[in-house]
């Protein structure tokens, strides 16, 4: 049996859009802030992105999201260096607006709900995001009534407040 490659243009595509439309709104747009971001566009958003998650130590977590980052890298469709702050940086390279191109079909199809997390979820840094994608996820999970959702919220992340956890709550409550 051959081998048959499979290109991921719709994923690479949407690395390198979140890479442009994110420099100078995302004070921290690193490997955590695309992977709460990528889990947002699929659990709220309902873009077919193709990653599953699990929970993990920083909220929901996609090793395949992971892999596909750094090969994207490695193509010089974004550069990822170490930051000055907390973290890793993801930047625009050499050929992001070539993988741009690339997966335009799918950018184009799903540009409302990409501008729409940008304009919501954008501007917030890894623990905001951190916070606000775990809570949609336990929310998935399973239904439960609102305090139950935010005990569990705060077993499973007991380095935020009470008070932060129901403010990210309420933000969410129309996509929960």
């Amino acid at each position: 049996m051959p081998v048959q490659f499979t290109e991921k243009w719709d994923q690479y595509g949407l690395m390198a859009e979140l890479a442009l439309k994110l420099e100078g709104v995302s004070p921290q747009f690193g490997k955590t802030v695309l992977q709460k971001l990528v889990y947002i566009l699929q659990a709220v958003y309902r873009v077919p992105c193709g990653y599953d998650y699990i929970l993990y130590n920083y909220g929901p977590y996609s090793e395949e999201l992971a892999d596909d980052l750094s090969f994207f890298a490695s193509m010089d469709g974004v550069r990822v260096e170490w930051g000055q702050g907390p973290g890793y940086k993801i930047k625009k390279a050499v050929k992001t607006a070539h993988f741009r191109e690339r997966g335009k079909g799918f950018l184009t199809q799903y540009a409302s709900q990409i501008e729409d997390v940008i304009k919501e979820f954008g501007d917030m840094n890894a623990k905001e995001l951190e916070l606000r994608s775990t809570i949609i996820y336990v929310s998935k999970e399973e239904p439960l009534e609102k305090k139950d959702l935010l005990n569990r919220v705060k077993e499973i992340k007991p380095h935020f407040t009470d008070s932060e956890i129901d403010k990210a709550y309420q933000e969410l409550k129309r996509w929960l």
